[in-house]
């Protein structure tokens, strides 16, 4: 997942998806396998409707390939 160079932080913050705290935070780490660490401990922390506007965001940054693989995951998972 492309955290920052897809512009899908800015996305998620521009939605209200994260804090601009959070943001910052996500995008201190240097390594991307940190940043989407973070972005997904964040994640867990937001609501559904957060959640589904993370998924919606993916589709927007052109990483349609990673919303895939989590709604195959939750659609398993029931």
């Amino acid at each position: 997942m492309d955290v920052k160079d897809s512009g899908l932080l800015n996305h998620l913050y521009t939605n209200g998806v994260i804090s601009e705290r959070e943001k910052g935070f996500i995008s201190s780490h240097a390594a991307l396998y940190e940043q989407n660490q973070e972005l997904l401990s964040v994640l867990i922390r937001k609501t559904k409707d957060q959640f589904d506007k993370f998924l919606d965001a993916l589709d927007s940054t052109g990483q349609r390939h990673i919303r895939s693989r989590i709604t195959d995951v939750e659609n398993n998972r029931c």
